[in-house]
């Protein structure tokens, strides 16, 4: 009879990457005369740190203004309706997160 051997068996459960044909938005150069979009996903104190964030910007440059918008959780995706309104209205948004 064999003597037994350990075996150590490893499976990788991710799929193969597939390219989904998506393009990243232009990055904007500079911030100045900028709307600034604020998406919030509900999470505790999101909103919160997005107001820091905007802060933060209005110390370094010459922001337009702020658009706050919440997808109301954080588990689905924002509803299109959102995510256009942020597109037409805002230059750059940001999707924020905290707890």
């Amino acid at each position: 009879m064999a003597p037994e051997t350990n075996r150590l068996i490893t499976l990788d459960p991710r799929d193969a990457a597939v390219d989904g044909g998506m393009l990243l938005a232009p990055r904007t150069a500079n911030l100045d005369g900028a709307v600034i979009g604020l998406l919030s996903n509900n999470n505790p104190n999101s909103e919160e740190l997005m107001r820091m964030i905007v802060d933060m910007l209005k110390e370094k440059y010459a922001i337009a203004g702020a658009v706050e918008a919440n997808k109301g959780t954080n588990r689905w995706p924002a509803p299109t309706e959102i995510i256009e309104d942020l597109a037409d209205r805002c230059d750059v948004t940001i999707h924020a997160t905290a707890d």
